[in-house]
């Protein structure tokens, strides 16, 4: 018996949701064992991930509204300004901010973190 049921419906919102309390865990756990700089690591990281997945999920629903031809371009387009910001900003972070590299590191794979647990379950949920 499932816990959740999952649908396309809901699954960015079970990931969103499962980020934050995964980035949640993991910077008070990081604040706990000492280290602020890690910590800050983890939640930088963490809340640039999570922009970027709102960013995206965002520019996919507008280009699935457009025409073939226009979308392509739009998600093109979107696609370098995001990746150009995002690594702006993870540069910006390292040099300027001193934050830990590993913190960041994790942060930034949160979401990804959550998309394995996701599938983890829901394949242990159709062999039951």
């Amino acid at each position: 018996m499932a816990l959740v049921e999952i649908t396309e419906n809901n699954i960015f919102a079970l990931l969103t949701k499962g980020s934050w309390i995964l980035l949640s865990l993991l910077t008070i756990t990081g604040a706990l064992s000492g280290s602020i700089r890690f910590a800050s690591g983890v939640l930088a990281g963490g809340l640039l991930a999570m922009a970027n997945s709102y960013w995206l999920y965002s520019v996919l629903r507008r280009a699935l509204q457009l025409p073939a031809r226009n979308a392509v371009l739009f998600t093109q387009v979107r696609y370098f300004v995001r990746m150009g910001l995002l690594g702006a900003a993870v540069s910006a972070l390292i040099v300027y901010c001193d934050i830990d590299v590993i913190g960041l590191l994790l942060g930034l794979s949160v979401f990804v973190l959550n998309i394995i647990a996701l599938t983890v379950y829901m394949s242990t949920q159709k062999g039951g």
